[in-house]
């Protein structure tokens, strides 16, 4: 039977519809999945081999596509090796809400409007949904080592295996006019683990314990992980204890103990402070004891109602620096020194000084873990601008795992450091000719010398 004018319009509708819009659109989510990862510069750390605005593309499966549904990734057919400019999962966030993936299931990646996740236990009132509107974030870094390789910084200079590196990768720059004890300039020695490495909690200091808990977290990010630290004196626990004169120095990663501190002491505000003085005031154990255990800083209150109403409820967090947990532990040494003698009722016998020591506790899941074998190649990354640059020498490795993609071109190029476009103000989009960089679209970044 014939069919009518009217079924073949919408026969021919329907096949337009989808050669024009539906294939395209699925083949242009494919390429998003497997192929290609867009990227912009938020800031300066890379400067001045990539500036603030450009557009980047990376190839994903250089290092491995990932597996959909799933924590896995196909393998790629390289590794990242020196000098990769890379595209990693920033370590210091959790992958799911409050870094507990039994209770949240990732939904799905909305690309520049976040990720979000279905939360399977919601307080009474508040939505299933969750919108982790800025996370994971993504970062961009070039890889300086490699697994096997022996990493230090000196006076803000990479020493890898043993020598030191005087110049810098394409256009990158040194710009501190001072050098102090921060991460930034002073890193001890170490070995970047290799897959099979056995790491023992007992025998790290305390900022590779840090990184140790962040290596384990990238590695099973199925499974809460999360550092339990007691303060014992003379073997019992005393994680009430607060510090009369806890000391720590005046350094751009000290932010988050430099406001506690302004809140706790009073006087302490009264201070006039420059970097690299030393600040003192008192100090709880159980500061410190919190922050390692939750491993991040929710900066959403979930019952404010004006920030979670609707259909879902935003999430959002910043790191903390493992430098906090060297002045902990440096502290305590101290104390160890100055320690105040046991009250005794007997004048006559011998008073001992009190002991102190962290007591460490890591855990995978519900299991405590005294040691880890590494499971996946790690990687030291550090920016070009490497005075200002928030890199593995604050928060440590980056295992094969978070890897996202290897930077490749550069598709598009804007400068807007002055602030005086914006898209929601016409009046500035005539600035818009002027203020794209010509000369940047297209270039190979591993060609940018």
């Amino acid at each position: 039977m014939e069919q009518t004018p009217e079924k073949k319009s919408v026969k021919k509708f329907l096949k337009s519809f989808t050669r024009e819009v539906i294939v395209p659109v699925v083949l242009a989510l494919i390429v998003i999945q497997y192929v290609i990862q867009a990227f912009q510069i938020p800031s300066g750390s890379m400067e001045d081999s990539l500036k603030t605005g450009d557009f980047l593309l990376g190839l994903k499966f250089t290092y491995g596509s990932p597996i959909p549904f799933s924590n896995q990734k196909f393998p790629g057919y390289a590794e990242p090796k020196h000098g990769d400019v890379v595209i990693f999962r920033y370590p210091g966030e959790p992958e799911y809400p409050d870094n507990n993936p039994k209770r949240y299931t990732h939904l799905f990646n909305a690309l520049m409007l976040g990720n979000y996740y279905w939360d399977h236990a919601p307080e009474n009132g508040q939505p299933h949904i969750v919108h982790y509107a800025d996370g994971p974030k993504d970062y961009i870094k070039r890889c300086v080592a490699v697994s096997g390789d022996t990493v230090a910084v000196h006076g803000g200079k990479l020493f890898l295996n043993g020598k030191r590196q005087d110049s810098l990768p394409a256009f990158g720059k040194w710009t501190a006019s001072m050098r102090t004890l921060s991460p930034r300039d002073e890193v001890e020695e170490f070995v970047v683990p290799s897959v099979g490495d056995t790491l023992y909690v007992d025998s790290l200091p305390m900022v590779k314990l840090w990184w140790l808990r962040s290596l384990v977290a990238q590695e099973n990010p199925d499974s809460s992980v999360y550092l339990d630290l007691s303060l014992l004196r003379n073997g019992r626990e005393n994680n009430n204890y607060v510090f009369n004169d806890f000391k720590f120095p005046i350094e751009n990663d000290r932010g988050l103990l430099l406001q506690t501190m302004y809140d706790r002491n009073r006087t302490v505000r009264q201070q006039r402070l420059t970097l690299g003085d030393t600040l003192s005031g008192a100090m709880p154990f159980s500061y410190f004891k919190e922050l390692a255990k939750i491993g991040f800083l929710p900066m959403i209150d979930p019952h404010d109602p004006q920030l979670n109403s609707g259909f879902t409820r935003l999430v959002s967090y910043v790191s903390f620096e493992g430098s906090i947990l060297q002045d902990l532990e440096g502290n305590v040494k101290r104390l160890n020194v100055t320690a105040p003698a046991q009250d005794s009722t007997d004048s006559a016998e011998v008073v001992e000084k009190s002991h102190f020591e962290i007591q460490r506790n890591l855990y995978l899941g519900s299991e405590k873990i005294d040691r880890y074998v590494v499971r996946y190649p790690q990687f030291f990354m550090m920016g070009d601008n490497r005075d200002n640059s928030a890199d593995s020498r604050y928060w440590g490795l980056v295992s094969l795992r978070n890897i996202r993609a290897k930077a490749f071109v550069i598709y598009f190029s804007f400068e807007n450091d002055d602030g005086k476009f914006a898209l929601g103000n016409p009046l500035t989009w005539w600035r818009i000719p002027f203020r794209i960089r010509f000369t940047r679209i297209g270039k190979i970044i591993d060609l940018i010398k």
